[in-house]
């Protein structure tokens, strides 16, 4: 039996209760390589398309609008947990996250219910640095969209993340240089004269309160993370919670008090929960949407070339095979005095045969293009240099 039949209605009339036209709800759920061709979840059989579905329907019960998703395989299998949320829900994957077996993701996106939310615009934050130090660092570069909320028009930014793995100490440092160049990006966001501050980070952060990548992240009050009501794990092997939600200080319509991890099992074992939907535990919050109060404020751009889905991107123009450069003419003859001087006797042929014979007006091109002006007879004749066969020194 799916947990879809096991949590039932009692779970969903409380989150369509604590629903309004002007409440929204944000969330972000890891969903432990979805869509994956190989057995990465230690032995669990590999998902169907009965578990697809079932995770959309979890996804409609919890009541959530829009939902930053991490370790998605592919677009097909993303697109089949939409299809399961609904035929309104709609999805959106970076393309970064491959592994080196050329078939296996760890990519990361959104789905949001386009009866509630419109899409304004994604991007891929590809001109945030893949190395640091010398360490390679954003193997799955952040993803950001902006959404308006349709029934009140209120707009907002949420960038989702999915930050390096690992408990080594280089597993670590590489949190940390990723959430340095994190905080540089949102500085500068933050900064911009029209930007609008209504941003939020969320995803799996590998990292929990008061470690490394929170205190680079807060540094200058650019996002604070939201602390949870009662302390409880997001994922199933680790009791400290690692997946975040982190709003800019001019977030205050997000409510703070809301986060909540859902890691009611439905009276499935966790194995069996697992199996199904994913080690991790989604996590949401709600926000206040009855009023945009900066309805003239703007959500910077990177280049087109960033644009998501990638369909969008500029089809780059196809590279031309370089033609070889002519020949430079050959010498013969003195060649000890090549190049000749000006006012040396030559002669010339063409590559058709044709030959002249005078003096040097003016120095050779150093180059293929260009001419060979020779005086003869009393004028002056140019001669292309590119159409030398040889000069011979006289």
């Amino acid at each position: 039996m799916k947990l879809l039949h096991a949590l039932s209605s009692p779970l969903l009339a409380v989150a369509l209760a604590a629903q309004s036209p002007t409440t929204l709800t944000l969330g972000t759920w890891n969903l432990e390589f979805l869509g994956s061709p190989g057995n990465y979840r230690q032995d669990l059989p590999l998902r169907d398309d009965a578990d697809f579905a079932a995770i959309g329907a979890r996804i409609r019960e919890l009541g959530v609008d829009v939902l930053a998703v991490q370790e998605i395989n592919d677009e097909a299998s993303l697109l089949k947990v939409a299809a399961g949320a609904g035929p309104t829900w709609q999805s959106l994957l970076g393309t970064t996250g491959g592994w080196d077996d050329g078939v296996t993701a760890q990519r990361i996106g959104f789905l949001w219910n386009s009866d509630v939310v419109e899409l304004l615009g994604a991007e891929e934050l590809l001109g945030l640095p893949r190395e640091k130090n010398g360490v390679p660092i954003f193997h799955r570069v952040p993803v950001t969209a902006w959404f308006r909320v349709k029934a009140t028009g209120f707009d907002f930014r949420a960038i989702t993340v999915h930050l390096k793995a690992g408990q080594k100490d280089k597993d670590d440092e590489k949190r940390r240089l990723e959430a340095t160049e994190l905080h540089r990006w949102l500085s500068q966001l933050r900064t911009g004269a029209t930007e609008d501050q209504d941003y939020v980070v969320l995803g799996d952060f590998n990292s929990s309160y008061g470690t490394g990548p929170e205190q680079l992240l807060e540094q200058g009050d650019v996002v604070r993370y939201v602390d949870q009501p009662q302390p409880a794990p997001t994922i199933q092997h680790f009791a400290e919670p690692i997946d975040q939600i982190a709003p800019g200080p001019g977030f205050a319509e997000l409510r703070r008090g809301s986060y909540r991890v859902h890691a009611e099992h439905g009276g499935l074992d966790k194995a069996a929960w697992r199996k199904t939907y994913s080690d991790h535990y989604a996590v949401t919050v709600q926000i206040d949407a009855a009023v945009d109060a900066d309805p003239n404020a703007t959500f910077r751009r990177g280049g087109a070339e960033w644009s998501l889905p990638a369909t969008r991107r500029p089809t780059p123009p196809p590279v031309a095979e370089p033609k070889p450069a002519p020949a430079a003419p050959r010498a013969v003859g003195k060649a000890q005095q090549w190049p000749p001087a000006v006012g040396s006797a030559i002669q010339v042929r063409i590559m058709d045969g044709t030959h002249y014979t005078g003096r040097l007006h003016q120095p050779l091109p150093e180059g293929p293009t260009g001419w060979l002006v020779l005086e003869t007879e009393g004028a002056l004749r140019a001669v292309p240099f590119g159409q030398i066969a040889w000069i011979n020194l006289q």
